[in-house]
C-alpha cells in the first residue's frame, strides 16, 4: 500500500480558519461575544447592553453565516439536521435568541417587572448559554482532531463570552451615564483567573495525547506563540488584571476609557484564542511513520 503524506504525518485543518473559512472562526466568536454581552446584560440589567448583544448575533453573526454559506439556501438546509450536526443545532439556537430577544426587549422596554418579561428572560438567557456553548461544543465534538477534542474548550468559550459580555456592559453604562457597579470590575477579576485555570487544565490535557501535544506546542512556542503571549496572555490577561487590580485596591470604578481599553484587550484575548486553537487544530495520522 502507498502512504501519502496526509496519511502519516499531522494535517492541519483549514476548512474554518483559512481564506473564506476564517468568516467560520469570526462567526463563531461572535457567537461568544453576543451571547456573553446578552447574559451578562440580563445578570446586570442592561437594558442596553441586552439591545447592542442582540444586535451583535443579528448583523454581525448573520451577516457572517450568509457570506460563508453564499447562498440562502445552503443554511436552511443545514438547520434541517438538529440531530446529526452541531451547525445545524447552532443556527437554531440563534434564531431562538433572535426570536426570543426581541419580544424580551419589547417586555423590559413597556412592561418590566412582568411575568411575560421574566419567562422571556429566562428563555434568552438559557439561548445565550445556547449560543456560547455551541461554538465549543462544534470544535469538541471533532473527534478527529485530538486538540479540539475537550470538554475545555467549551468552558474557555463560556468565560471569555462574560469576559467580553461585562466589558460591553461597562463601555455601555459609561456611555449612557450609568454609574458603573464595582461587582463588574471584581467579576472581571474573578473571570480572568477563571480563564487562566480553564487556559492551564486546556494545556494539561492537550499534552496527554500526542497529536494534541503537538498542537499546544505549537501555540506556545511554535508559529503561533507571538499572537499567544501578546494576544491572549499579555493583551487579554495581563493588562486587565493590573487595571481591574488596581481599581479594586483603590475602591475605583472604570470611566469610558478604560472601560474600553478592558474591552478591546480582552477582545483581542479572546479572538487570538480561538483563533489559535482552531488554528492549531490538527488531525490524527491514519498510520505511524513507521509503518503499520
Amino acid at each position: 500500500m502507498q502512504l501519502h503524506n496526509w496519511m502519516v504525518n499531522f494535517t492541519p485543518q483549514v476548512a474554518w480558519i483559512e481564506k473564506k473559512g476564517a468568516l467560520v472562526w469570526l462567526s463563531l466568536y461572535a457567537g461568544v461575544l453576543g451571547g456573553g454581552g446578552y447574559l451578562a446584560s440580563l445578570i446586570f440589567n442592561s437594558l442596553w447592553g441586552m439591545f447592542i448583544s442582540w444586535l451583535i448575533i443579528v448583523v454581525v453573526k448573520g451577516s457572517l453565516h450568509l457570506a460563508h454559506a453564499e447562498r440562502f439556501s445552503r443554511l436552511w438546509m443545514m438547520v434541517l439536521k438538529p440531530k446529526k450536526s452541531w451547525i445545524s443545532r447552532g443556527l437554531i439556537i440563534t434564531a431562538l435568541l433572535i426570536v426570543f430577544g426581541i419580544i424580551q426587549l419589547a417586555l423590559s422596554f413597556w412592561m418590566p417587572g412582568t411575568a411575560p418579561e421574566i419567562v422571556f428572560k429566562v428563555l434568552t438567557g438559557i439561548t445565550a448559554v445556547g449560543i456560547i456553548l455551541y461554538a465549543g461544543l462544534a470544535l469538541s465534538d471533532v473527534t478527529s482532531i485530538p486538540l479540539w477534542n475537550t470538554a475545555t474548550i467549551p468552558l474557555q468559550f463560556i468565560i471569555w463570552g462574560l469576559l467580553n459580555g461585562i466589558a460591553v456592559v461597562m463601555v455601555v453604562d459609561s456611555i449612557i451615564g450609568v454609574s458603573i457597579s464595582s461587582l463588574l470590575v471584581a467579576g472581571n477579576l474573578v473571570l480572568i483567573i477563571a480563564a487562566v485555570v480553564t487556559l492551564l487544565l486546556f494545556f494539561w490535557v492537550g499534552m496527554s495525547q500526542h497529536v494534541a501535544r503537538d498542537s499546544a506546542l505549537r501555540i506556545v512556542r511554535g508559529n503561533l506563540a507571538f499572537l499567544f503571549w501578546l494576544g491572549v496572555v499579555f493583551a487579554g490577561i495581563i493588562l486587565p488584571v493590573v487595571i481591574s487590580s488596581l481599581l479594586m485596591t483603590f475602591g475605583l470604578v472604570p470611566g469610558l476609557i478604560l472601560s474600553v481599553v478592558i474591552l478591546v484587550c480582552e477582545l483581542i484575548g479572546g479572538l487570538s484564542l480561538s483563533f489559535c486553537i482552531m488554528r492549531a487544530g490538527y488531525y490524527q495520522n491514519l498510520v505511524s511513520s513507521t509503518g503499520f
